[in-house]
């Protein structure tokens, strides 16, 4: 297209079109002035004329251009020549319905001014119309290209001129309004919390306190202060249809009054250490897990609630200044920091979890498959490390690895002295419970035998368990156990970088710290072989139920009964169950390590009496080379007979029923197994 003057002061528009043409369509704007243009339409001689005196190139004489008119027309078949076909037939339509309008006007004697009025009337409806459709068109155009484009943050912006705070373009949902709730709730969730924590934490304080440096610990005071636990956000996870699994990222940083109790073997209340715990901070993400979906309201028959990753935990531990303060609570301090930055933090790591039925296992069926079970072994050669930190004063260091993929079961290798480049060699054999979704733990720490600086701290009345055995941490990784299942029984080996991040950071725990050499193999139960020629193993006990035990609490003939097994040298006991005599347990699991095949489980079945001790109702010995590892697979679901049941006691109604209790028992055989 281009622009020139047609000598009579007027710019001349001209279209050069090629059949067959693809460009642009010119714009509207374009549209109207070449509209403006062709109707100063000049005549062919005019036209001849002008071109002829057109100038070529600078420095070059005018040469002649061939007439547009002469020019033979074609047309190619796309969207643009179509259009101009239609415009053309209904330019000619237009001009026969005017002539034929002429040829009537002497029929029906028409009045020259009632001709000019009809005209004037016409012409004005005509071009109002064109007018609406040009701006109909128009907005059509601007609508379609605005619809054609995504807006992102800033877009949104343009358009709003304000990002509602409802409006997020994250996967991470924000939860203020839940945020709300809690506020208003929170001195209620104080008191649930702070009772749940200390009912589960004391017990485990009073199982893994170092025997003769502490008597008893106990929490003194124990509350979360006024200020709530916030909710930053959550995603739902739309892996597997049969559930509802949720990830709710939390974070607490409060007013925190927690004054723990320490007595020592000696002293009594004078000794008595009174550490509080300050600064308290936490976040992480939980797991909510709501299974199994039901047609039934709320839809859901259980509750399943877990850590996804090890929590942050950030704390103050102060001891004051009575007893000697810090120095002398030197020991106490090394372990109860520990304690609480690692044993009650990955309490709730997952696959351990929180069960919370909602609704009778008569709506939902057997909630058991919920619970923590084992699915499969897997076994960590530790091979060796290299380039691991100088930690010692002589430049060197005295390390060992621990892995696991629970926190409440650890298995280390033995310590190798003074090597910055250690050679291990070892096996290592660890539980799955979820290979899916779990992960393995590998921590590498240097060992002091002695500790030069806490044998100089040291108190007689407080022990020497300072001095011993104090540990470093040199580096730690983590893996996802997903990957060594899609070969089951076949070894992965690998050099996995050391860091000393946190497990729940974001960006792992880092490297620069060395690495370790493992070569990692994972079988699920049904692929395990060699029960009966294995010396060694685990043994994994699932407690179901007991029935028609003798009642021992009279005149009321109730009981309220727990069992205690016992097997290498390890006792574990379940839960008891309140004024029964048909007793149910579910998701109580025992296991055992490095257990020799001829060993024998006993179990014994009590009755629970806080005041006068706990009374014998019936008991039971199990070989688990004859009975368990040379069952098939090496897993025996069986009810067996109590023995020692009391005969004191007669049924009114006469019936003579013998006491049982039904177990499964799984013998996992440790050696070098092939698929």
């Amino acid at each position: 297209m281009a622009a020139r003057d047609n000598g009579a002061g007027r710019p001349l528009v001209t279209v050069d079109r090629v059949p067959g043409d693809q460009t642009q369509a010119p714009s509207l704007d374009t549209e109207r002035r070449a509209s403006h243009a062709a109707s100063h339409v000049e005549s062919p001689d005019d036209m001849d004329d002008r071109t002829s005196r057109e100038p070529g190139p600078a420095g070059a004489p005018a040469s002649p251009r061939p007439s547009r008119a002469k020019a033979p027309e074609t047309t190619a078949v796309d969207g643009e020549s179509v259009t101009y076909q239609l415009q053309k037939l209904a330019t000619m339509a237009f001009l026969g319905w005017l002539g034929l309008l002429a040829c009537l006007i002497p029929l029906l004697w028409l009045w020259s001014w009632e001709l000019v009025r009809a005209l004037a009337l016409g012409l004005l409806v005509g071009l109002g119309a064109s007018l609406l459709h040009r701006f109909n068109l128009k907005r059509k155009a601007a609508m379609a290209q605005r619809l054609r484009i995504t807006p992102g943050r800033k877009g949104m912006q343009q358009l709003l001129h304000k990002i509602p705070t409802w409006l997020d373009f994250a996967d991470t949902e924000k939860l203020e309004w839940l945020n709300d709730i809690i506020l208003k709730s929170w001195p209620y969730y104080d008191l649930a919390i702070s009772t749940m924590v200390k009912s589960q934490v004391e017990p485990l304080m009073a199982q893994y306190k170092p025997s003769g440096l502490i008597k008893r610990i106990y929490f003194q005071k124990l509350t979360f202060g006024n200020s709530p636990v916030r909710l930053e956000g959550i995603r739902v996870d739309k892996d597997d249809p049969s559930e509802v699994a949720v990830e709710v990222d939390f974070r607490w940083s409060g007013d925190a009054n927690i004054v723990m109790g320490i007595d020592l073997p000696v002293g009594g209340t004078l000794t008595r250490l009174a550490p509080k715990v300050s600064d308290l901070a936490v976040s992480g993400t939980a797991r909510v897990v709501l299974r199994p979906l039901l047609d039934t309201i709320p839809g859901f028959g259980a509750a399943l609630v877990s850590l996804r990753k090890p929590p942050i935990v950030r704390f103050h531990l102060d001891f004051g200044k009575a007893f000697g303060g810090a120095a002398s609570a030197g020991a106490i301090r090394l372990w109860l920091d520990d304690f609480l930055r690692t044993q009650i933090a990955e309490m709730l790591l997952w696959p351990s979890r929180i069960v919370i039925p909602l609704l009778d296992e008569s709506v939902t069926g057997p909630l058991d498959d919920l619970y923590l079970r084992h699915k499969g072994v897997l076994r960590v050669d530790v091979i060796e490390a290299r380039d691991l930190p100088k930690v010692d004063a002589i430049g060197s260091a005295d390390s060992f690895v621990t892995v696991y993929t629970t926190a409440h079961v650890k298995e280390k290798t033995t310590v190798k002295k003074n090597s910055l480049h250690p050679k291990f060699g070892e096996k290592l054999w660890l539980m799955c419970q979820e290979p899916a979704s779990q992960l393995l733990y590998i921590v590498v720490k240097d060992i002091d035998l002695v500790n030069v600086k806490s044998l100089l701290q040291l108190n007689v009345l407080k022990g020497a368990s300072n001095v011993v055995k104090n540990s470093t941490l040199l580096g730690r990784a983590a893996l996802p156990i997903k990957e060594f299942t899609q070969r089951p029984g076949e070894p992965h080996e690998m050099w996995v970088p050391l860091g000393t991040g946190d497990f729940a950071a974001a960006a792992g725990c880092g490297s620069g710290r060395g690495e370790v050499h493992l070569n990692i193999t994972f079988w699920p139960f049904d692929q395990l072989k060699g029960h009966k020629s294995s010396a060694r193993g685990a043994v994994i006990v699932t407690l179901f139920r007991c029935n028609n035990l003798v009642p021992m609490d009279r005149p009321v003939n109730q009981s309220d009964p727990m069992v205690v097994f016992k097997l290498n040298k390890e006792s574990k006991k379940s839960s008891v169950v309140w004024k029964n005599l048909n007793p149910r347990w579910i998701g109580e699991h025992f296991d055992w390590f490095h257990v020799p095949m001829d060993s024998v489980l006993e179990a014994t079945v009590y009755d629970f009496d806080r005041w006068s001790g706990n009374e014998v109702e019936g008991s039971l010995e199990i070989d688990i080379t004859e009975e368990i590892a040379r069952a098939p697979k090496g897993d025996v679901t069986k009810t067996w007979e109590l023995e020692d049941v009391p005969t004191d006691w007669v049924d009114p109604s006469g019936k003579k029923e013998k006491s049982t209790i039904t177990l499964r028992i799984q013998w996992i055989p440790y050696q070098e197994l092939s698929r």
